[in-house]
């Protein structure tokens, strides 16, 4: 009997801590987290593009680019139609333009640095 309550105690325990440990932090992975912006701090030079948008959006196109440096701060998330849009600066995204970073992994460090 004694063993029983122990097995489900410890069984308990380990659960909510589980919980608690898996439940109360986002990831910055999370698709749902990179829905918002978030401000991040670029790691190496990319290639940031104007896209002319239009209706229907495959039709958009590039109208210019430019670069990045390392240690830019920007503030991006994803996008509908584009994985990285960027939201800051002379960047703003808007009804005509849209800038996304042309780069997939590896470009930036979560949070100013």
């Amino acid at each position: 009997m004694m063993k029983k309550w122990l097995i489900g105690v410890v069984t308990g325990v380990s659960m909510s801590a589980l919980f608690v440990i898996t439940g109360s932090s986002v990831s910055a992975h999370s698709y749902y987290y990179w829905l918002r912006p978030h401000w991040v701090t670029v790691t190496k030079r990319v290639k940031i593009v104007k896209i002319k948008n239009t209706i229907p959006r495959v039709n958009s196109y590039a109208v210019k680019h430019t670069w990045v440096k390392r240690g830019h701060h920007l503030k991006v998330h994803h996008g509908a139609s584009y994985l990285w849009v960027v939201e800051s600066g002379k960047f703003n995204t808007n009804g005509y333009y849209t800038y996304v970073v042309a780069a997939n992994k590896g470009w930036f460090k979560a949070g100013i640095h």
